[in-house]
């Protein structure tokens, strides 16, 4: 099928000759081809297939059958409307681009025969209006989020995934894995479940809208850490320590798994007066005698958190408080016990200096003197006594052994 007319109203042969800054349209030997564009019902507008905003679009305009001339003989360009943005004419008769702009644009095209042998020795241009309707970008799916949380093994996890659109959607792993215990849901997207083994697992994330084609996938990694755990060894002993007023201590609590530098702080109670908790080590020397509870905490860089949970018993300074034994006599049955204040016991005695009486024998386990003075005087004898944390208090105390 040809057309040799021009087909545009006097208004349009007007602007198109406005457009043309005065040039002629010539009586149309050669014309424009319906086959891309056809007329929409008759009317004198080609109406070519619709674009879509970010979607490669292209057609290529032709001389109608039967033409006459060489191939590459006719030269197209756009000589005037609007154009859809993002498109451009070739030469040789290609529109095509990708659209940045919706909307419904007219515009010529123009088709120019060279004055040669090959189209029968005759120049001849034609130009058609154009109608093309670029239709709105379809919302393209994309999924989140752009990272995730440090998991730990033994404690429920769950990461949320999210996507830009609301359609319904099937959810799955394509590449990867992820940790051990965890799980995603094919309709929700939720990744949860208890991870039950340490290390980094990569994988990525597929998503499909379940209406249409559009999908979208999201390279992501967990990374899963062993829980953090406190302990402690002596003097701590089931969480409770003995110290003594006066006398140096030092503790260490240690704090395992986690990741990256460790904090800590006393979250409840108080330690004895004189300790401090710096980086898990309780030092100090007490200056309070008393029993004192309280909740160690540490935290790893990630916010894990672990307590320990301990008591410390400060004993009073170790201190013989018997001032005076009592009086014996010879062939009696004597016994008298010597008495402490304060240290940590158990506490075991020793005779420094002095002789005892003869026929009285001390126990230096309990500090008791007994037997059956043989002769009379008086005894002077000084008694040590030293606890478990090494306190040593000495007393000198007269035995009276009367005739």
């Amino acid at each position: 099928m040809t057309k040799t007319r021009v087909g545009l109203s006097i208004a349009a042969v007007t602007c198109l000759t406005l457009l043309l800054a005065g040039g002629v349209v010539s009586s149309a030997r050669a014309g424009i081809g319906d086959d891309v564009c056809p007329d929409a019902n008759g009317e004198d507008t080609n109406t070519c297939p619709p674009g879509q905003v970010g979607v490669f679009y292209s057609i290529t305009f032709k001389l109608p059958e039967g033409q006459g001339c060489s191939p590459g003989d006719d030269v197209w360009s756009i000589v005037g409307g609007n154009s859809p943005p993002g498109l451009s004419m070739s030469s040789s008769g290609t529109l095509a681009g990708t659209p940045t702009q919706a909307g419904i644009f007219k515009f010529f095209i123009q088709m120019a025969l060279p004055d040669n042998e090959n189209c029968n020795g005759t120049k001849d241009t034609t130009q058609r209006l154009m109608t093309l309707t670029v239709n709105p970008a379809i919302p393209r799916l994309t999924l989140g989020p752009e990272s995730t949380t440090p998991a730990t093994t033994g404690t429920p996890y769950s990461l949320q995934m999210t996507a830009s659109l609301p359609d319904a959607k099937t959810w799955s792993i394509t590449a990867g894995g992820l940790p051990p215990g965890l799980a995603i849901n094919a309709s929700t997207g939720l990744i949860s479940g208890t991870p039950t083994t340490a290390g980094t697992y990569d994988f990525t994330v597929y998503a499909k809208v379940n209406a249409d084609s559009r999908s979208d996938t999201k390279a992501l990694g967990i990374v899963v850490r062993s829980p953090l755990v406190v302990s402690a060894g002596e003097p701590f002993v089931a969480n409770r320590a003995q110290a003594e007023v006066s006398v140096p201590f030092d503790a260490t609590i240690t704090a395992t798994g986690g990741f990256g530098t460790h904090t800590w702080a006393v979250a409840a109670g108080t330690l004895p007066p004189g300790l401090t908790l710096v980086n898990g080590a309780i030092s100090g020397t007490p200056t309070t005698a008393g029993n004192y509870a309280f909740i160690a905490s540490v935290t790893d860089v990630e916010g894990r958190k672990a307590n320990f949970t301990a008591h410390i018993a400060v004993a009073a300074r170790l201190l013989i408080s018997t001032l005076v034994l009592r009086p014996g006599k010879v062939g009696k049955l004597y016994a008298a016990k010597l008495k402490t204040l304060g240290g940590v016991k158990p506490a075991s005695w020793r005779i420094l200096r002095g002789p005892l009486p003869p026929g009285i024998r001390f126990d230096r386990k309990l500090g008791v003197l007994a037997g059956v003075p043989k002769k009379a005087g008086r005894y002077r004898v000084t008694f040590e006594v030293t606890d478990v944390l090494g306190v040593v208090s000495k007393k000198t105390l007269a035995i009276v052994a009367a005739a």
